[in-house]
């Protein structure tokens, strides 16, 4: 039984990449008053979540329909396996005209912190993708990583990832440390690397916080 259930967990989550990355392609198309652009790596598709706008991007762009009683349309230009590296390199690029009603939100680190970038390197990289960044701008640390190692990773490049945005105070902070501080594993996603819809509710929560103050 239990098997079978980790078996099905695991074919979801080989499945999600593609699915999610054409459903953004496809919000990306649909008209709204106001632009939401998201970058940074898979918590920006929202791998692990059946339902990809359940990402912490689906969720802010949400609250904002709520809030203001507007359309909003996302393009998500997160990438699976995407560090900070790639986001100046390969996403910035990519942003499209903004106009006055136009959100940035970016959230990247996990993928350095696994991959042992150094501090340093992190800091040049991320300072350069905030000095590129619109006023107004969401700029989050890295979440918590849980366990082992990897955590002890993320947890000096969000440090770090706090230090580059006070220095940027045009930008607005978002706590992703903090929201994802103590996640349950009934909030992670089939791949347990993930959150999933629930622990979604976390990062989204984070990033309307940051827009709101």
């Amino acid at each position: 039984m239990f098997v079978a259930w980790q078996a099905r967990r695991l074919w979801r989550a080989t499945t999600m990449e593609d699915d999610h990355a054409a459903y953004w392609r496809r919000r990306s198309r649909s008209p709204g008053d106001v632009l939401l652009v998201a970058l940074g790596d898979s918590l920006a598709q929202g791998l692990g979540a059946l339902h990809p706008e359940r990402s912490w991007a689906g969720r802010l762009a949400d609250a904002i329909e709520a809030r203001d009683g507007v359309r909003v349309r996302v393009v998500n230009l997160g990438v699976v396996g995407a560090t900070v590296a790639d986001v100046r390199a390969r996403q910035l690029p990519d942003v499209p005209a903004l106009g006055p009603r136009a959100i940035v939100a970016l959230a990247v680190g996990t993928n350095d912190a696994a991959q042992d970038v150094p501090a340093e390197d992190f800091r040049r990289d991320l300072d350069a993708v905030c000095a590129a960044l619109p006023a107004g701008a969401l700029v989050a640390d890295v979440p918590d990583l849980q366990r082992g190692v990897v955590r002890e990773r993320g947890m000096r490049l969000a440090e770090v990832a706090r230090e580059v945005v006070a220095a940027h105070p045009g930008l607005r902070p978002v706590a992703l440390e903090a929201a994802a501080h103590g996640i349950h594993v009934w909030e992670a996603g089939p791949d347990l690397a993930h959150p999933n819809g629930r622990g979604y509710r976390r990062y989204g929560r984070a990033f309307v916080e940051a827009l709101e103050q």
